[in-house]
């Protein structure tokens, strides 16, 4: 099955865009609450009430298979209601059949459905949203995944097969380029790549940017730096900070998270997740699949129980503004082999390895909770097809010892590394040494299944091309088989050099293995897999055996095998695995439904058994019991044989007598069937000479030898058992009768045959008989010992020899009497062209002195009967001339922008590879690299060489027989790179700067010749050339002035040329600068006569470097400082030994700092030390008692340990140790000791259990440690619950609309129950209760009246309970009272009657005041108050007045407004007062504006504040305004203004660059407008 992706984003051809009115448009950018979606708005400002396009959820992405229906949905939102239409980027939408759009009404989603979508509907398809103000525009993929293989498609693939080799050149030279992938402009990205960009690494843009199909680099760097910063300026709206942003990743735990640190402007603001621009829910307490963790400012998004749906692009927004983006990619990866625990011993490498199912660059390994990378303890490795990983944990100790993971996608497997102690004795004082031996493995041959794996990738990516390759592999076959009829090949290959490949895709057809037909049998079935080989019938290196169920057969006897080639009369069926064993090849031929051993024909050799058997058809041969109990038992046994062969064949439907099956024994074919036209008459007699041959050796010589020739045993094996000499005359008897059963005429032929060869017919049946009775009297056992003759003490061996070079055959009989033969390919050789036959004593020596490719073959050595066989292989492997090699070897220069050619000449057998390497990386054929190989020589040039491409050159040639590299150097030589800064001031005197600075980083190719330097005042505009100085980076300039700075230009001069320019900081000449004082000295160790200090450099050194130290000591109690050393000889080193001391006396140390200015300021001093011996450790600690509990704290006391001289010394201080009930380590709970008895420990976990235990420590190490007799349990005491407060107010009043807030403090243990009662029931849901720490609030933000009432607390626990309650009145100022009526009941009394405050039915609270006021009084006093009735009767009425009442209605809040009465009483009447008033002439005070005090220049310090101020008059008073830079600044809310009284003026707090500029005010009047300006310069 393939997978067709279609991932075209780009606009091109994307069809005819939506109708009007939203075309070819200009409108405004808006960004929407969706990611991936643009919107476009028409108009600036919309109606009320009316809204442009939006998507309120998008079409996704949709990987659907070939045949089904895909659908893409989306929901839009608009105002009035948008149109909706669809697009795609390739091709039209015309056909209804195949595109139909829906509408649903309840749901209002609009849905684009594709039926029965193929390949090419694959595309990118588009949404458009749009009405009068606007449109909305969104994107999705539909990728479609192909199923089944297509007949066109394979049609056109057959016929490119048969097509002739040369039309097929012609095809491909007018094959057209490929075409170059179309760049992405703006507009053309999807909207998810900039939002992955954003908060991707800068390593991670060449990844993203080929994911997504960007080219254009620099166009997208510069539109990433836009959306960032428009980015920036939306996340300002609720975002203070973002840091620390760390991608998703897959944990140990099986779960996924992804983490920012992320500080809020509103804590309130709501945090929303996306994935793949839909909003997903999450909860905070790991409830749900997604979860969100707050941690303080950090916040940890984890995603449980992953799935392969889980991946997509994740996206956290703050209200509507995204803040992160990261995308998940899940490979679809499995484990194959998991690792494994690993037992390795101290000292010692462990490895973990795994097999993964599909090949994976990088997994992630992590071992006790932390990711492991690569490095010195760690060694990671993966192989080359990527499916194979190991972990190596090098140096293993009992720290490595835990849990180890290996994660790949959302997979992962863990395991045990279990560490064992080393047993041997312990070395004191040294380290025991590293083992090199490697423990652990999945003890599984990984590599044999990492292949068998990536074969099955490679079949399962080429599914689509396998009916190609079956129609190639039948159209080979069936012109193998016809050529084979046509020429009559007996044997069944090809003459041009045809291949029957065993390992291919196409397997093997039902033709046997060496041409003729398998009776039925589809070798397919048997499974044979391997690497063919052109000159064989059946490859069968490193073969698999499996039946046609894909089970794996099991290989009983990996030796049996077949001739390798038909040709070749050398190759006996018995011979042919006398070879070297490494490389002894293996192949099953027979049915797949029978047992390796008992299908093929062929010889083999077991380890320590010299015997040999061999297996036809589905019968095994007469094993070594039958037959050494029956002597006729192999004669039956044969013609059962020859029966079952032709019962088989019988049953295939396959005539005995078309068969041409057939054995080689010595080189030669024993036919089974009609005789083979091109059979060899000569060869059937050589033939049966050859079995009377071995008949007769094997009973003429002793058994120990018999079966040498046809086992390739050489005579290393003296004096065998019977039992084997049984073996080898039952194995050959076997195979006698094993060549009889194949027919009447398998041996000798038929009368044909016979006649041919002038042989009576009858002849064969003599020999028949013959053979029987020799096979019948043959004795079993021998009768008689007789006398062995002669061995081999040592046969030949296999020899590889290098062609040229020289190569000796040695073997070593058991006599020095014995003469030789030596024979190659069955010639005998004789001493002379280069062959050398030498014999020294009983060790014969077979010499050629220069050996070439007819020098292969096979060489046989016999001696008296005996006879030993090697192989000799001249190997042409690729050679080097040295004279070459010396010329390559030397370092190819050129300067930057020409060509360097590298040329290797040299001499092999071809095919050659040929690769060339830049510092270990290939180099391929490019712009600027060109690669020429030729049969004798390769050329590598490189065209416009540039600096960094200076580096080692590496040819490698390889060929069947071996590889050999030759390395060469490229340097390119460039102007150097600028000096290094910064620079190191020696001196800084009055009369001298000293300062030196590092060479430049690359000096280009070529030594730094000299240095070029130029020097600057500051304060002056003028540099001064200094002139060039030495190659050494040190300059003195002694021509500075007192008190000036100065600052350097440098330059490197090499013999390319001239660097950049590289610029120090400022120098002054004449200051001294002391360095800084040193850390506090540190004690290393004391004894009675000697104490050793040793200190740190300070950390300012003053801008010179130190040139040493001066060490003062002190008593303790004393306040006087005495110097260690001379003063003027300081201490070169940081460390020193101080001996004049008093023993038994406390001292205390400092040092000081010295440069070239002098001495700085001293450190502090060191921890005091007494001059005596070390001490012996303390003892143990006594009566270890915990004092007290909190939920979070245990507080401990104890008794110091005592002391006993010699044996345990004074404890100096405390150690706190703690270790959870969980956990298997203790955690020290401070970092130094402690010298008080008592500790308490913090930052517990509430209600956790854990040990405790104290460490008593001194001057002389650790005492043993003391726990606590049980675990202690993070909690306080029982207690019941009591509220804290001193006092609380059981009465509150709040003005109705305000917050209500009850806030008690309790303490109880353990925690309580908090319940918040009204009334007697529970609270409303408007109230909000917050319980935390020993407080409990009652909290009601906006409170009404009817939240009056009796509130109630009740703090309940296992103890027992407290209430409390606070009587709660809302209320609000009271409204005034109704109309006031006024009687007068009694003379010189008025009552005042009114109507009642519309509140009183409300507040019972709610009283009355009444105030008065009569004509001769203009204050009002009160005459009644608290009253809580409606009357109140005023006494003291004068006549002759007038009288005035107010009444006031009163609460607990405040007072209403007074109602007013109507005046009681009569006023004495008066005559008018006149007055007469001048009258005045008017004048006119009107004036256009203008400044009296006009703006004054500013001159203002960064940071500091700025005033500014000026004086305006005008009438009307004028308008004032504010300007910078002709910028308005009123409505500026960092600039203060304010105008009292014609006096205008500005304020700035701080000063910035920004603030910078003319300023500007302005006066505007109906009668005119003036203006005054000043400037405002920011002082450095």
């Amino acid at each position: 099955m393939m997978k067709a992706i279609i991932a075209d984003h780009t606009a091109t051809g994307q069809g005819v865009e939506p109708a009007e009115p939203h075309k070819k448009r200009v409108g405004f950018k808006k960004r929407s609450k969706i990611p991936g979606v643009m919107v476009t708005q028409w108009m600036e400002e919309l109606p009320e009430g009316k809204s442009n396009p939006d998507f309120l959820r998008k079409p996704i992405a949709l990987t659907i298979q070939e045949g089904r229906t895909a659908a893409f949905k989306a929901v839009v939102s608009g105002e009035p209601r948008p149109e909706v239409s669809w697009r795609r980027a390739r091709g039209d939408m015309n056909n209804t059949d195949k595109f139909r759009n829906k509408y649903d009404e309840s749901t209002g989603e609009y849905t684009l459905e594709i039926l029965k979508v193929t390949t090419d509907e694959a595309d990118t398809y588009k949404c458009y949203a749009h009405n009068e103000f606007g449109k909305a525009v969104c994107t999705a993929t539909l990728n479609v995944i192909e199923v089944g293989f297509k007949k066109k498609k394979a049609m056109e693939e057959a016929d490119m097969a048969t097509t002739d080799p040369a039309e097929f050149r012609k095809m491909l030279r007018k094959r057209a380029g490929r075409a170059k992938p179309q760049e992405k402009k703006e507009g053309d990205v999807d909207e998810s790549f900039w939002e992955i960009m954003t908060s991707a690494e800068k390593k991670d843009y060449e990844r993203i940017c080929t994911e997504f199909g960007v080219t254009d680099y620099r166009w997208m760097l510069k539109k990433l730096g836009e959306f960032k910063k428009e980015q920036e300026e939306e996340q300002k709206l609720y975002v203070e900070a973002i840091s620390n942003l760390r991608h998703i990743e897959v944990k140990g735990d099986g779960t996924a998270s992804f983490e920012l640190d992320l500080e809020l402007k509103d804590p309130c603001s709501r945090i929303f997740l996306y994935k793949d621009g839909v909003m997903i829910p999450y909860s905070e307490n790991m409830e749900m699949k997604h979860n969100l963790k707050k941690v303080g400012k950090k916040l940890v998004f984890t995603v449980k129980d992953l799935l392969p749906e889980d991946a997509g692009l994740y996206q956290v927004d703050v209200e509507e503004v995204n803040v992160f983006s990261t995308e998940f990619k899940i490979p679809s990866v499995n484990f194959i082999v998991k690792i494994q625990e690993v037992k390795a011993k101290e000292r010692e490498d462990a490895l973990f390895e795994c097999v993964l199912s599909m090949p994976l660059p990088k997994i992630v390994w992590i071992g006790k909770n932390a990711t492991l990378e690569d490095g010195d303890k760690y060694s990671i490795t993966v192989s080359e097809d990527k499916l194979i990983h190991r972990l190596l944990v090098k140096d293993c100790m009992q720290l490595d010892k835990g849990i180890y993971t290996a994660i790949a996608g959302i997979k992962s497997c863990s395991a045990w590394l279990v560490i064992e102690a080393d047993s041997g004795p312990p070395i004191p004082y040294k380290k025991k040494s590293r083992k090199t031996t490697q423990a652990g493995g999945s003890g599984l041959n990984v590599e044999k299944l990492a292949q068998e794996q990536q074969l099955k990738l490679q079949m399962g990516n080429g599914e689509k091309n396998g009916a190609k390759t079956q129609d190639k592999a039948k159209q080979q076959k069936m012109a193998m088989v016809n050529g084979n009829a046509e020429h009559g090949e007996g044997h069944g290959f090809d003459n041009s050099r045809s291949r029957l490949d065993c390992g291919g895709s196409g397997g093997l057809d039902r033709k046997g293995q060496d041409g003729h037909d398998s009776g039925g049998a589809d070798l397919n079935d048997i499974g044979i897999k391997g690497t063919g080989n052109s000159n064989d019938a059946l490859s069968d290196s490193g073969a698999e055996y499996t039946d046609s169920s894909g089970r794996v057969l099991p290989n009983k006897d990996p030796n049996v095998g077949t001739s390798q080639n038909s040709d070749d009369p050398n190759n006996n069926l018995l011979n042919n695995h006398q070879q070297d064993p490494n490389k002894e090849k293996e192949c099953l031929i027979g049915n797949s439904k029978n047992d390796i051993n008992q299908n093929g024909l062929g010889g083999h050799k077991d380890d320590g058994d010299a015997a040999n058997r061999i297996y036809h058809g589905n019968e095994r041969m007469t094993s070594d019991k039958e037959t050494a109990g029956n002597p006729e038992a192999s004669t039956t046994n044969t013609g059962k044989n020859q029966n079952a062969l032709k019962g088989r064949d019988a049953q295939n439907g396959q005539d005995a007598t078309n068969q041409h099956k057939s054995a080689k024994i010595g080189g030669h074919s024993v036919m089974n069937g009609e005789d083979d036209q091109h059979a060899s008459n000569e060869q059937d007699a050589q033939c049966t000479k050859d079995v009377q041959k071995i008949k007769s050796t094997h009973y003429a010589q002793n058994e120990q030898e018999g079966l040498n020739r046809h086992t390739g045993i050489s005579g290393e094996n003296n004096g065998p058992s019977d039992r084997q000499s049984d073996r080898q005359a039952e194995s050959l008897d076997n195979i006698i009768g094993h060549l009889k059963s194949f027919g009447e005429h398998e041996l000798h032929g038929k009368d044909k045959n016979a006649e041919n060869t002038g042989q009576d017919p009858s002849d064969s049946d003599e020999n028949k008989d013959r053979t029987k009775r020799r096979l019948r009297q043959a004795p079993l056992l021998p009768e008689a010992v007789a006398d062995p003759g002669v061995q081999f003490v040592s046969g030949l061996s296999n020899v590889n020899v290098i062609i040229g070079q020289p190569a000796e055959l040695t073997c070593k009989v058991s006599s020095d009497q014995c003469d030789g033969t030596w024979y190659k390919d069955g010639k005998k050789l004789a001493t002379g062209e280069g062959i050398i036959i030498s014999k020294d004593g009983a060790c014969h020596k077979l010499t050629i002195k220069n050996c070439q490719a007819d020098n292969s073959g096979k060489y046989r050595f016999e001696a008296d009967g005996r006879k030993s066989e090697s192989i000799l292989h001249v190997e042409d492997p690729p050679r080097l001339n040295p004279g070459d090699l010396d010329k390559f070897s030397e370092p190819v220069v050129v300067k930057a922008g020409q060509n360097a050619i590298f040329k290797m000449p040299f001499v092999g057998q071809e095919p050659m590879k040929i690769q060339w390497y830049r510092d270990g990386e290939e180099l391929i054929e490019e712009n600027n690299v060109k690669i020429e190989k030729f049969s004798t020589h390769s050329r590598l040039i490189l065209s416009k060489c540039q600096r960094k491409q200076t580096g080692e050159i590496k040819i490698k040639i390889k060929n069947d027989h071996g590889t050999v590299e030759a390395y060469s150097k490229i340097v390119v030589l460039d102007k150097p790179g600028p000096p290094q800064g910064p620079i190191e001031v020696g001196e800084s005197s009055a009369t001298c700067i000293e300062f030196k600075w590092r060479p430049p980083k690359d000096d280009g190719g070529s030594p730094v010749k000299n240095y070029i330097l130029e020097r600057q005042q500051i304060g002056r505009n003028t540099w001064k050339k200094i002139g060039e100085v030495s190659s050494v980076p040190h300059y003195r300039d002694t021509d500075v002035d007192h008190g000036r700075k100065y600052c350097y230009r440098i330059q490197a001069v090499t013999d390319e040329g001239v660097s950049e320019i590289m610029m120090t900081e400022d120098v002054m000449a004449g200051t001294l600068a002391f360095p800084g004082p040193p850390a506090a000295p540190k004690v290393v160790s004391a004894c009675s006569d000697c104490i050793n200090v040793a200190w740190t450099a300070p950390s300012n050194t003053g801008g010179s470097r130190i040139m040493g130290y001066n060490l003062e000591k002190r008593k303790k109690g004393s306040s006087l400082w005495s110097a260690v050393n001379p003063p003027e000889e300081p201490i070169k080193e940081k460390k020193y030994a101080v001996k004049d001391l008093v023993s038994g006396t406390e001292y205390e140390f400092r040092v000081t700092a010295i440069n070239v200015s002098g001495a700085g300021e001293a450190s502090p001093p060191s921890e005091f030390v007494f001059a005596r011996d070390p001490k012996k450790p303390p003892g143990n600690v006594s009566d270890l008692k915990v004092t007290d509990t909190t939920y979070n704290t245990v507080s401990l006391a104890w008794a110091k340990p005592s002391q006993e001289v010699g044996v345990q010394d004074e404890a100096k201080g405390y150690f706190v140790e703690i270790r959870p009930a969980e956990s298997i380590e203790w955690i020290r709970c401070n970092a130094h000791p402690i010298t008080l008895t008592s500790f308490t420990i913090k930052g517990l976990k509430t209600m956790s259990m854990y040990w405790v235990r104290v460490i008593a420590t001194n001057d002389g190490g650790n005492g043993a440690p003391t726990d606590v007799d049980n675990y202690v349990v993070a909690m306080p005491p029982p207690v019941r619950p009591r509220f804290t407060d001193q006092k609380m107010n059981s009465f509150m009043v709040v003005r109705a609309g305000n917050s209500l807030r009850i806030r008690v403090n309790f303490a109880a243990s353990p925690w309580p129950e908090v319940d918040w009662l009204k009334d007697g029931v529970p609270v409303s849901k408007r109230a909000t209760i917050s319980t935390s720490d020993g407080t409990s609030q009652l909290l009601i933000p906006s409170s009404e009246r009817t939240d009056t009432g009796v509130y109630t607390v009740v703090v309940k626990n296992m103890v027992g309970q407290e209430t409390f309650s606070v009587e709660v009145r809302v209320t609000d100022e009271p409204k005034p009272p109704g109309p006031i009526a006024l009687e007068e009941n009694v003379p010189g009394t008025v009552t005042v009657i009114w109507e009642s405050s519309p509140d009183e039915k409300r507040d019972d609270r709610l009283h009355y005041m009444v105030s008065q006021r009569d004509s001769t009084k203009q204050t009002w006093s009160t005459v009644g108050d608290r009253l809580f009735n409606n009357k109140f009767t005023a006494c003291n009425i004068m006549p002759g007045r007038e009288y005035h009442f107010r009444v006031y209605a009163k609460n607990d809040m405040g007072m209403s407004e007074p109602s007013e009465s109507p005046t009681w009483g009569s006023s004495r009447k008066r005559d008018k007062f006149v007055i007469k008033m001048p009258i005045y002439k008017e004048y006119n005070l009107q004036c256009a504006p203008s400044f009296l005090v006009p703006l004054k220049l500013h001159t203002a310090p960064k940071g500091y504040e700025c005033y500014m101020t000026c004086a305006v008059k005008g009438n009307p008073v004028p308008r004032i305004t504010w300007y910078r830079n002709s910028i308005s600044l009123n409505t500026n809310t960092n600039y203060y203004i304010t105008n009292t009284c014609g006096v205008c003026s500005m304020l700035i707090l701080r000063v910035g660059p920004k603030d910078e500029g003319e300023y500007t005010i302005r006066a505007e009047s109906s009668l005119g407008r003036a203006e005054c300006s000043t400037t405002l310069t920011l002082k450095e």
